[in-house]
């Protein structure tokens, strides 16, 4: 019985997995506007460009594809482009690094794990120390995205939390 139960768990737990594929819009109702506004300057974004590129993130959609090994992440521009070099969209396969660059230098990222309804990717630099870990997790038909920044010193930490809705 045990056996059954442990089973239909993992069952379940799988179709949150695949729930996760697919295209994702801000759920503005649940999101605080320009939410990514403290985290862009977290990771280096002049004060200036900040707050405007966040709320134009607000408007883009996140498509999540995953398969046996890697996980796609693509934010598809709605109407605009952006001003710097950013790499936004990205595969990850797990055992190996991905490099993705931005203004301030690459970063190596890692697929941590991506089952159980949830997609954890750190990336480690470009600063030594300077870490970003990104969580995806699939609660109750909508996306719950959580994204955290480690100064390269480990004193200071941002964290922003998103909800999306499928599109």
């Amino acid at each position: 019985m045990q056996e059954n139960f442990v089973r239909k768990l993992s069952d379940g737990m799988r179709a949150e997995v695949a729930s996760l594929s697919g295209e994702w819009e801000l759920d503005r109702a649940a999101s605080e506007a320009g939410a990514l506004r403290e985290f862009l300057l977290a990771c280096g974004a002049p004060r200036i460009f900040a707050g405007p590129l966040a709320r134009k993130f607000d408007s883009d959609r996140l498509v999540i594809t995953i398969s046996d090994s890697s996980v796609t992440l693509a934010t598809p521009r709605n109407g605009w482009s952006l001003p710097i070099k950013l790499q936004t969209d990205a595969t990850y396969t797990r055992g190996s690094e991905t490099i993705l660059s931005t203004p301030r230098g690459n970063q190596r990222a890692s697929l941590i794990q991506s089952k159980d309804g949830f997609i954890e990717i750190v990336k480690d630099g470009p600063a030594v120390g300077e870490r970003v870990t990104e969580r995806y997790t699939a609660v109750g038909g909508r996306l719950e995205q959580e994204l955290h920044h480690l100064s390269p010193d480990g004193k200071k930490e941002v964290v922003v939390r998103r909800t999306f809705k499928r599109v």
